[in-house]
């Protein structure tokens, strides 16, 4: 019973698991890694796109003008990916289109194949895509991808039954739905490989946000960019839970992460994308944002309404601390990063006396080199 439950739980932990698409990109960016990145991703959709084309002249391939100029579609959309991939990392919602698109091509390939045989070989292309979302997307895009990848596999192996080969059917079919599932497991004990490097450097293991270290050169470099001809403010928010160990103490470390995942992903959701967004350690936050002169109390209040929302019953003390970014000299600029994060804290603390969920703002000076 108590394995039943621990499997179950494991499923639900894993279901409920955010995509690593930020993470992942951030990850690859910090090792100069997403420029090779987008050329193999991009050179793997080309060879992808030529392959109907190719087909065209096959007598496996797609017959009847219908298919044929599907076929050629699905290659012009195919190099049209792979250019997006080529002009710049795309965003998360690109990414997760991208995949989807990716999915009802190689269904719509498998459909429009000239004999079942083709068809079936054609469902390899799944795997590659199921690694692709295993490695960067949530877990529920992973499971959909899978299923339209099991049940296309199984029409094409139908297909082939049919025409007189069963075991033929059989052995391709099983063939196909292990490599189909072997290539995301081995892409998701690659991310917890990553997960482990990312120990040592900026990241998060659990969360994917940055770490203390992560955070510190992230809120030097957005102070950096900021645009100084314009009254901009650098306002630090930390974030803690209220009575997470409560929430440890009664549904087990396992849920307790769950809700940290979630915090997580809400916290970046609702955050410009310019800000920072850290977890400390525990169940404590740190959140950097510019933002204008009269913004940092409401800044801080949509973090607090970000996770009084979620459906776990948590919600999370804030306390904010802002100064000009005018005030802040380069010079000192560290150590101002780390006064607003003190004061923050204290506020932090104020919040949590007062019975939490709750803001608390607190004034900074900048200290001078």
């Amino acid at each position: 019973m108590h394995k039943d439950v621990g499997v179950a739980a494991w499923i639900r932990r894993w279901w409920q698991q955010p995509d690593q698409y930020d993470w992942m990109s951030e990850y690859l960016a910090s090792r100069h890694l997403q420029r090779l990145s987008r050329f193999l991703i991009a050179a793997v959709v080309v060879i992808l796109g030529v392959i109907p084309l190719v087909m065209l002249f096959s007598p496996s391939g797609p017959q009847g003008q219908m298919h044929r100029t599907v076929a050629i579609v699905m290659a012009v959309l195919s190099f049209g990916g792979a250019s997006s991939w080529l002009l710049g990392w795309p965003s998360r919602r690109q990414s997760a289109l991208f995949a989807v698109g990716a999915n009802i091509g190689v269904t719509i390939a498998v459909l429009i194949a000239g004999t079942p045989a083709t068809g079936l070989l054609a469902c390899a292309t799944f795997a590659p895509i199921a690694g692709f979302v295993g490695l960067h997307h949530s877990s529920r895009l992973l499971a959909a991808t899978l299923v339209n990848a099991i049940v296309t596999t199984v029409l094409a192996g139908a297909r082939i039954a049919a025409a007189g080969d069963p075991a033929m059917a059989v052995g391709h079919v099983l063939g196909v739905v292990v490599a189909v599932l072997a290539v995301p497991f081995g892409s998701q004990l690659l991310l917890h490989l990553l997960t482990l490097d990312a120990r040592m450097s900026n990241t998060d293991p659990l969360t994917g946000l940055r770490n203390r270290r992560g955070y510190d050169q992230s809120a030097l470099q957005l102070i950096a960019a900021a645009d100084r001809s314009q009254s901009q403010w650098l306002a630090v928010m930390m974030v803690d839970l209220d009575r997470f160990k409560q929430i440890n103490d009664s549904h087990g470390h396992s849920f307790g992460d769950t809700v940290l995942l979630a915090v997580a992903d809400n916290l970046r959701r609702c955050s410009a994308m310019s800000s920072v967004v850290a977890r400390l350690g525990g169940e404590e936050f740190l959140v950097a944002e510019l933002t204008e002169s009269d913004a940092p109390a409401m800044l801080a209040e949509r973090l607090r309404e970000a996770v009084a929302a979620m459906p776990y019953g948590v919600t999370a003390s804030v306390g904010v601390a802002a100064m000009p970014v005018d005030d802040i000299e380069w010079a000192a600029a560290a150590a101002t990063i780390r006064q607003l994060g003190e004061a923050a804290d204290a506020a932090m603390y104020e919040a949590k006396r007062a019975g939490g969920n709750r803001v608390r703002y607190r004034a900074a000076t900048s200290p001078r080199a």
